[in-house]
Order: structure tokens, then sequence, then C-alpha cells
């Protein structure tokens, strides 16, 4: 399976939300990373078909999305950002309702294997308007997953999140990629690097760096730095710099600094992450 997409452009009037995109995408998950405003919205919403492009192309194994029609939406699962459920159905009646969408018929066994699946069997019977945020992102899952698709497209998907539930989250992110396309947009780079099997940096509506997690990471090279110091001075100089954050450490106060020259003497090079990158590209600590 082949995802290309070629040049692809989206304008609003006198803004370009897209400008110029190119990417390849097959089997695996995808981390398409960026701060708000970058272009990921624009890019989920034109793959799943909910706009249409001023430019370029989307194709799936040689054929325009377009072109395939229901073909194409019955590979697709999407989770946006507002899962949009009615309150008033219990998150059964919700599976029911989607099933009869997406043309699924005899879809019980289905509905309460993927009920199981999120964690919400023992409540299925309850409204969706008494769900946290945590279970509606659980149900969107279950609903974007109803018919097998091997090409799923979730947006921001942990956003509004307590701790414990984006890790219930990334648990069940892990399980779902395996043998699909899994494309993840987020601003928050904790609640993928350790899932993702390639990532997608995009700001300004382009593409700025892509590749396999190795090679993403390995593109912060050099540019981070470690100094251990008194604690005042740590805060001082991380308050003042984009790029430094204080870790505490059990022996005193480490400044994290993340810029591609040596900013002190007695500075030591450590390995990068992908937050890491995040930070050297944004200018910024991806945070909910």
């Amino acid at each position: 399976m082949e995802l290309k997409i070629k040049e692809l452009i989206k304008r609003y009037k006198s803004k370009t939300a897209l400008d110029g995109v190119s990417l390849t995408l097959g089997n695996g998950v995808y981390a398409l990373l960026g701060p708000n405003g970058a272009g990921k919205s624009t890019l989920m919403n034109i793959l799943v078909g909910l706009l249409g492009q001023t430019k370029g192309s989307v194709m799936l194994d040689g054929r325009e999305i377009l072109s395939l029609g229901a073909k194409y939406r019955a590979r697709l699962g999407f989770l946006p950002q507002d899962t949009g459920f009615y309150p008033t159905f219990s998150g059964e009646e919700m599976m029911r309702y989607f099933a009869v969408v997406k043309g699924i018929k005899n879809a019980s066994q289905e509905i309460d294997e993927l009920l199981e699946f999120v964690n919400l069997s023992e409540d299925k019977k309850r409204k969706c308007g008494e769900y946290s945020g945590g279970m509606k992102r659980r149900l969107g899952i279950a609903a974007a997953l109803l018919g097998d698709p091997d090409i799923l497209i979730f947006d921001e998907p942990t956003a509004g999140l307590d701790p414990k539930e984006r890790m219930r989250f990334r648990n069940i992110l892990s399980r779902i990629g395996r043998g699909k396309l899994l494309l993840i947009a987020t601003h928050i780079v904790s609640d993928v690097e350790s899932i993702t099997d390639n990532v997608i940096l995009l700001d300004g509506g382009k593409t700025i760096l892509s590749g396999t997690l190795a090679e993403v990471i390995s593109s912060a090279e050099g540019c981070v730095w470690e100094l251990d110091c008194e604690d005042s001075f740590a805060d001082e100089y991380a308050l003042s710099h984009a790029g430094a954050s204080v870790i505490k450490t059990g022996s005193g106060t480490r400044l994290h600094i993340v810029q591609s020259e040596k900013p002190f003497d007695d500075a030591v090079l450590t390995t990068p992450t992908l937050e890491d990158v995040y930070m050297l590209h944004f200018g910024q600590v991806s945070v909910q």
C-alpha cells in the first residue's frame, strides 16, 4: 500500500495553509508533528476528503483518492479532534449508528469486540454525554476501527486527556498500528515517541523534515548539551533562553540546552531525543 501526497497546496483567500507538501506513506505509524497552526489539521482533512486542495494530488496505489470515492472511504478510519457524539446516544448506540453510516451489516459482534478492545464494554450502555474526555476518545477509536480499515488518521487524539488516559491511549495506538498505515497528528511529542516508526515535521504549511524515528532524532546530534550548575543560575538561564530546561537530579541541578553552538565551555554533548528535535526546529517544548 502506498499513499502518495504530491505538491499539496491549500489556500484560504490570502492565507496558505499548506505550501507544496509531498510525502509517501506506507504501512507503519507516522507522527505528524508541529505547533498549533502548522497545517496538520488541514492536511488531515484533505486526506479524509473533508477538504479539497487548491493544487496537488493525493493518490492511493497510483489512483486519485477522489476518483476512488467509496472504495477509498471503506479503507479509511478517521478520528477528528471533535468527535461530535450525540449526547443522548449510548456508546453502543453510537457505534451502531456509525456502522450504518459505513454500510456495515450484522455489526453486533464487531461492535462488542471493539468496545472490549478500547475498554468500554462496561460503559457501553451509558450515554455519551456522561463520558469523560478519555472515554470519548476511546469510543472514537472504536468507531474509526469499524470495518477494519487499513488507513487510520487521528487528529490530535490526546488533546485534553489526563496523564492516565494518555498512557492508556498510547497503549491502544501501539496495538492498532501493526499492519496498517496510522498517521497521528499532534504537537505533544511524548505521546508518540515510544510508538512511532516515522516522523514528519510540519511548520508554516511546509514539510521541514521527515524520515524514520532514528533518522529524525539523528538530525539533532551535536545540538543537545547539558551542564551541572547551581539552582539559581539554572532557573535564571532557562527563563531567558527558549531552548533550555532545568533537570533536577539526585545530586543537584542540570541545565539541558538545545542549540547548535556550545553554550558553555564545560557543557557536554548528550544523546538527543525527539523532544529535542522538536525544540530545535520549533523553539518550544511540546506541551498539552
